[in-house]
C-alpha cells in the first residue's frame, strides 16, 4: 500500500487534470497510472499528445507496484481531506482517515496493459536558466488556438542563428520573442501550446529541456521541478518572424515607461473594453503620454511616461497593451498611426499591429447601405424577360413580354422595372 500525504497530492493532481480528461473516450485517458518502488513514486496521465509525470517525494511504499486509478475519483476523495490527513493506494482500493478510524473503497480501474506507453528518451535534458520558464509561459501566451492556423499553435525555439537562439510565438496579431540563453538543441522545433506548458505551477521551478528525432518528427522533454513533460513537436515551417520585426532606425517616436508602474488597471478601466477589438488610443503630445477611449473620449495621463519624437495618436487592442505593460517591456518605438508598434526590454520585444481608426463609438450592427444601395442601382439596369416554359413566365399566370397582353383577357401586370421604380419613389416620399 502506498502512502500519500494530501498535501502533496493535491498540487499533482491540480497539473495532472490539465492532461487527463475526464471526457476521454477510452477509459484507461481518464486514469493515472501510478508507479511506486521503496526508492521513488511517481503518478503519470496522458492525453496521447503528451506524457506527464510528478514524482511525489513524500510518499512511502515497501512494495513494488504498477496499477491504474480513476482522477477523477482520487480528486473526489482527495478535495474532502484536510491538508494534513494521508490517502493509501494499492491496486483496486482506496483508504483514508476522517480521524475516527481509516475507511476503505473498493476501485475499479482498466488493466495496466490498456494504457498507452510513454515513448522512450534517450536524450538527457540540459538544464536552463532561472529565466527561462517564466519567459517560456509568456511566449506561450502568445501564440494561437486558431485550428486553421496549426503552425501557429505553438512556439519556435528557433536555433537557426547559432549566436541568438530565440523563442517565439505569434497569433497573427502580435508576435513576442525572447533569448538571451542558449537552447540545448541542434534544429529549431515549434512546441504546442499544451495547458500544462501554461500553467503557473510550473513558473516557480528550475527547468531542463531535451529534443529528439525520430524519422521525421521530434519529441521534446521538459523536465521541470518533479514534473517530466513529454510531448510532440507541431511538424511544419514557422513563419520567417524576424521580417516583421521594426528597424529600431525607424522608429519616429519613442516612449519610456517606468519601471514599476500601475498602467494596467487604467488602460482596463477606460470605457469600450466590450467593443469588438477592446480598442483604445496611445497619444504622445508634447512630451506627454496618455491613453484615451474611443467612446466618450475619456483620457488618462500615463504618470511617469516619456516620449521624444513627434506628436502621435495610435489605436491598438487594449488586451496587447496590458500584456505588453505586464511583461515588463518599458520601451515603445513608434513610427506612424498605421505601422506596427515595437515593445523592447532586455532581449525581449513584442511586436503589435495596429487598429484602423474606424467609428468605435457603437458595437457593430448590421446596416440597410447594401440593399439601398441595390434598390437605387437596380432601376438603371434594363431586365430582360426569361423566355416562357411551359406556358409560363417568372411565375407569370400569362405569357407577356415586356408588359405586352397576350390573347388573354385578363389585366396586364406591370413590369418589374415599373414596379421597383414605384416602390423607390414611395421610399423617397416617406423618408
Amino acid at each position: 500500500m502506498i502512502s500519500i500525504a494530501i498535501s502533496d497530492l493535491k498540487p499533482a493532481l491540480a497539473g495532472l487534470t490539465k492532461v487527463v480528461s475526464a471526457k476521454a473516450s477510452l477509459e484507461c485517458l481518464r486514469c493515472i497510472r501510478v508507479d511506486a518502488t521503496p526508492e521513488r513514486v511517481t503518478i503519470l496521465g496522458t492525453d496521447l499528445d503528451m506524457y506527464a509525470s510528478i514524482l511525489l517525494p513524500g510518499a512511502y511504499t515497501e512494495k513494488t507496484a504498477n496499477f491504474l486509478f480513476p482522477l477523477e475519483r482520487l480528486q473526489a476523495i482527495a478535495r474532502r481531506l484536510p491538508p494534513r490527513s494521508f490517502i493509501y493506494l494499492e491496486e483496486g482500493k482506496v483508504a483514508f482517515d476522517l480521524g475516527t478510524g481509516r475507511v476503505s473503497e473498493n476501485v475499479e480501474a482498466p488493466k495496466l496493459e490498456e494504457f498507452p506507453v510513454e515513448p522512450a528518451f534517450e536524450v538527457k535534458t540540459v538544464a536552463l536558466p532561472e529565466s527561462f520558464p517564466r519567459r517560456f509561459i509568456e511566449t506561450m501566451g502568445c501564440s494561437s488556438t486558431d485550428e486553421t492556423r496549426y503552425v501557429l499553435n505553438g512556439i519556435q525555439l528557433d536555433v537557426s542563428d547559432p549566436a541568438c537562439h530565440n523563442m517565439v510565438g505569434t497569433d497573427g496579431r502580435h508576435m513576442f520573442s525572447a533569448n538571451s540563453f542558449t537552447l540545448p538543441l541542434s534544429e529549431s522545433v515549434i512546441v504546442p501550446n499544451h495547458k500544462l506548458l501554461l500553467w503557473r505551477g510550473l513558473a516557480d521551478v528550475p527547468w531542463a529541456l531535451a529534443a529528439q528525432k525520430k524519422k521525421n518528427s521530434h519529441l521534446v522533454r521538459i523536465a521541470a521541478g518533479n514534473w517530466t513533460m513529454t510531448l510532440k513537436t507541431i511538424e511544419g515551417n514557422y513563419p520567417n518572424w524576424k521580417q516583421v520585426v521594426p528597424n529600431s532606425q525607424q522608429h519616429r517616436t519613442n516612449i519610456t515607461l517606468p519601471e514599476e508602474h500601475e498602467f494596467t488597471p487604467i488602460v482596463n478601466g477606460l470605457p469600450g473594453g466590450d467593443l469588438k477589438d477592446k480598442p483604445v488610443d496611445l497619444i504622445v503630445e508634447k512630451g506627454s503620454v496618455s491613453v484615451k477611449d474611443t467612446c466618450g473620449g475619456s483620457s488618462i495621463v500615463l504618470e511617469g511616461a516619456t516620449a521624444k519624437g513627434p506628436d502621435i495618436r495610435i489605436r491598438l487592442n487594449r488586451d496587447y497593451l496590458t500584456k505588453a505593460f505586464d511583461y515588463g517591456l518599458n520601451r515603445i518605438g513608434l513610427v506612424d498611426p498605421m505601422s506596427s508598434m515595437h515593445f523592447t526590454c532586455e532581449g525581449r520585444q513584442m511586436v503589435v499591429m495596429p487598429l484602423r481608426t474606424t467609428d468605435y463609438s457603437q458595437p457593430d450592427k448590421p446596416t440597410d447601405a447594401p440593399t439601398n444601395q441595390t434598390a437605387q442601382q437596380e432601376p438603371q439596369t434594363e431586365k430582360k424577360p426569361m423566355p416562357a416554359i411551359n406556358g409560363h413566365t417568372n411565375g407569370a399566370a400569362t405569357p407577356h413580354l415586356n408588359g405586352a397582353n397576350g390573347s388573354s383577357t385578363q389585366p396586364a401586370e406591370k413590369p418589374a422595372i415599373e414596379v421597383a421604380i414605384d416602390k423607390l419613389d414611395g421610399f423617397k416620399a416617406t423618408f
